[in-house]
């Protein structure tokens, strides 16, 4: 196999990565039978390939055998943000497999981390009709063999259906929901989504919770700008991740997400209280 260089691998402070820690944990309480991981978010900027690429080395630092793939084939981030290379001018990846063009094996990158695996991808105009085919669904079946766990980055749910797509051939799916953004509309929106191709929502990751340690969450400033890289110019940036939401039936639809008010930040009485501490 050839080796891929991830030249800007994220290194969170102790709070966040103590919640990175909790969330591999969880993870594990999800079963043998969920081992095809669909990271994804309803809208861009929510932090579903930070948190993606820090569960996929969080997992391989604990001794399991995993393979991260970028399945954002429109527009992914995540070779320039995380500063990956193969090393020559040759970047053959997931879309090149898909169009039949390579093998699987061609696409699966060794890591200087012993147990981690990598497969990259590169920009299309519109990858909808490979991800029709065969072939995303055998390289599935082939990772799902060979690896402990395969974390998928996929484009957000609110902006095209290729996310959708993907999931029909995953265990489960990880929702990344950014505190004070996202709204409850577009998560239900994403959940709707995802249970109309009835895979299964493993829970909701909280992303960027700023403010003190209040409701259960910790909150932790660091210096970052928008990609995670450190930067001392760089405004400061609160964020860290809550526990899996653990969301267990398709009836929940019908019912509230645990804390989703609280956890979307827009409880009108905490806007009215904050606008008020402003003030004063």
């Amino acid at each position: 196999m050839k080796q891929i260089e991830i030249g800007n691998m994220p290194h969170p402070d102790y709070f966040v990565q103590s919640e990175i820690d909790r969330l591999r944990v969880n993870v594990s309480f999800f079963g043998t039978e969920k081992k095809v991981l669909m990271i994804t978010s309803s809208g861009p900027n929510e932090g579903k390939s930070y948190i993606s690429m820090n569960l996929w080395n969080e997992l391989a630092k604990a001794g399991k055998r995993v393979c991260f793939v970028d399945a954002d084939m429109r527009k992914s981030t995540i070779r320039t943000t995380f500063q990956v290379s193969t090393g020559s001018d040759d970047y053959i990846g997931l879309s090149h497999y898909l169009a039949g063009y390579v093998e699987a094996e061609d696409v699966i990158y060794t890591t200087e981390r012993e147990e981690a695996f990598f497969i990259p991808t590169s920009t299309m105009i519109n990858p909808s009709l490979l991800l029709e085919g065969d072939r995303f669904r055998d390289l599935v079946k082939l990772l799902r063999r060979r690896f402990d766990y395969v974390i998928v980055d996929t484009p957000p749910l609110g902006i095209v259906s290729d996310g959708q797509r993907i999931a029909t051939m995953c265990d489960g799916v990880m929702l990344v929901v950014r505190a004070h953004v996202t709204s409850r509309e577009a998560v239900r929106a994403s959940i709707q989504q995802i249970q109309q191709v009835e895979c299964p929502l493993l829970g909701i990751v909280l992303n960027r919770v700023e403010g003190k340690r209040t409701k259960g969450y910790y909150a932790k400033t660091y210096y970052s700008n928008d990609s995670g890289r450190s930067s001392s110019k760089s405004e400061p940036v609160k964020r860290t991740i809550a526990p899996v939401q653990e969301v267990s039936a398709p009836a929940d639809l019908d019912l509230d997400i645990p804390n989703l008010d609280e956890i979307l930040g827009i409880q009108k009485d905490e806007a009215d209280h904050e606008q008020s501490a402003a003030e004063e």
